[in-house]
Parts: structure tokens; sequence; C-alpha cells
């Protein structure tokens, strides 16, 4: 690859894939841009129903629940020209998004997460094995 990017072109070779035309409208903010609506969810199920190259069936993975808190980073602090702090939000967008998050399940024992090849499956935590965490609403008075 060229160091100079004027002269990187055809470096690569030509383009195998579609050439771009244009942003479309979800693309940039309009019509359809953040909807995930039932045919996104079927076709991207969570969690996923088969993984390429998992060298085995999905039901053979580590399962986690998702009953974990929310991460929510925390956000910058400013402050305008005359020092005052400004309102910067919370660090969280969507106050509707209130999906628990994916969290290790109580026993069991995962491979590391930065380096499993050739890690063992382990036991009593695949989808083979474990139930869905189900959150119910606290008892009534």
């Amino acid at each position: 690859m060229p160091t100079d990017p004027r002269k990187a072109i055809g470096a690569c070779g030509p383009s195998t894939g579609p050439i771009f035309e244009k942003f479309e409208p979800w693309m940039t903010g309009g019509a359809g841009a953040g909807d995930i609506g039932a045919a996104q969810t079927a076709q991207y199920p969570y969690p996923p129903t088969t993984l390429e190259n998992a060298g085995g069936p999905v039901v053979q993975l580590p399962l986690y629940t998702s009953t974990g808190t929310i991460a929510t980073l925390p956000v910058p602090t400013y402050t305008n020209s005359a020092g005052k702090p400004v309102a910067s939000g919370n660090g969280w967008y969507n106050a509707n998004d209130n999906q628990l998050a994916p969290t290790a399940i109580p026993g069991c024992v995962y491979p590391n997460g930065w380096d499993a090849n050739n890690a063992t499956i382990p036991t009593g935590c695949t989808s083979g094995d474990v139930l869905p965490a189900t959150i119910t609403p606290p008892p009534t008075r």
C-alpha cells in the first residue's frame, strides 16, 4: 500500500462489491433510522441460534443470563465561558432501553474471553443445561 493516498487508487485491486452511490435515509437519521422491528429481531435473534466457524453447535457454547446491571458510561463534564457547568446528560440516551445486561451464571466456569482457543466446553452453562432467566415483578402486598 503506498504511503501517499493519492497514489493508492487500484493498489488493492479491483472492487468486487457494489459501488457506493449514496447514503440511504436510514443511514443519516432519516426514515427507518434506529428502528429495530420484528423483522430485524427475527433475523438476528439474541442469543444467536447459529454462529459461523463456531467449531460446534451453538447449544454447546456457554450462556450468560440477562439479569446484570446496565452499564452506563460516565459523561464528560464541561464548563461554559463563565466557568459554570454545562449539562451533558447522564450517559444513557434512551430511557426506554432498560433490558438488563448479560452476566455470568453463578456456579458456571467460563473459558477465558480473550483466549479461548482449545478451551473445553463448560458443563452446566450451555443452552442444553440452563433454562433462560425470567424476570418476575416483585410481589404485591
